[in-house]
């Protein structure tokens, strides 16, 4: 039987509720700016381009994060086990423990990362892009923060029991993570499927087999893999 998951403490909780609010407020700053950069239809073209390649990007990202938590180090690792490492494996111990997680515990974590990068951009960035370059540019990292912050939800809902309507037609049709795409990822040989956001770049990923020689890499360079034996249920 599965024990009671550890619940975070309320300064932890705290301090995901923040980085949900500038988390929010900046991606508003940096969409605001994306907007004021389209004013032709060539422009529009651009930001729909951009939402494709911001889209594959996020997804590759959450099969990166995913695969290195899974991957390596342990729970009981220093600074990143317990607030990187635990959730990840935790969810292999328990599939559907994300499905009775609250807003804050759901989303703080992919918030929380995301401040830091958005801020650089915020400050770094133009006031007013103007420029293809510069209005592409804004739009894929305004479409690629989005897809990043939302991708624990889009993963919960591939494992939730019962979902809106309009989630299971986005589902069906592949433009969110499904259940079916996503169980691969959960059943022997379990290393395959990392990404959830919605999981396009699965298929070329582990036909190339990018994960198991990355590792490879990693493992050869010091970086410590997990000590348990299964990390995958």
């Amino acid at each position: 039987m599965l024990g009671r998951e550890p619940q975070p403490s309320l300064g932890f909780r705290c301090l995901e509720a923040a980085g949900i609010v500038f988390c929010s407020a900046l991606w508003l700053v940096l969409a605001g700016r994306a907007w004021r950069s389209i004013d032709s239809a060539s422009d529009i073209g651009l930001a729909v381009l951009a939402l494709i390649v911001a889209y594959a990007a996020a997804d590759c990202m959450s099969g990166l994060a995913h695969w290195f938590c899974d991957t390596f180090f342990d729970e009981d690792t220093p600074v990143i086990g317990p607030a990187l490492i635990q959730p990840f494996r935790e969810h292999h111990r328990d599939p559907l423990a994300m499905t009775r997680h609250g807003f804050l515990e759901l989303n703080g974590n992919n918030c929380l990362g995301l401040v830091a990068p958005l801020g650089a951009t915020v400050w770094l960035g133009p006031l007013a892009p103007t420029g293809v370059l510069a209005t592409f540019l804004t739009s894929l990292l305004t479409f690629f923060f989005l897809a990043v912050a939302v991708t624990n939800r889009l993963h919960g809902w591939a494992h939730a029991p019962d979902v809106p309507m309009l989630v299971r037609w986005m589902q069906e049709r592949g433009l969110i993570l499904s259940p079916e795409r996503h169980a691969a990822h959960h059943r022997a040989p379990y290393a395959q499927a990392y990404c959830v956001t919605h999981g396009w770049m699965n298929g070329p990923l582990d036909r190339v087999r990018f994960f198991e020689r990355t590792a490879s890499v990693l493992t050869r360079l010091g970086v410590p893999t997990s000590r348990a034996e299964n990390r995958r249920t």
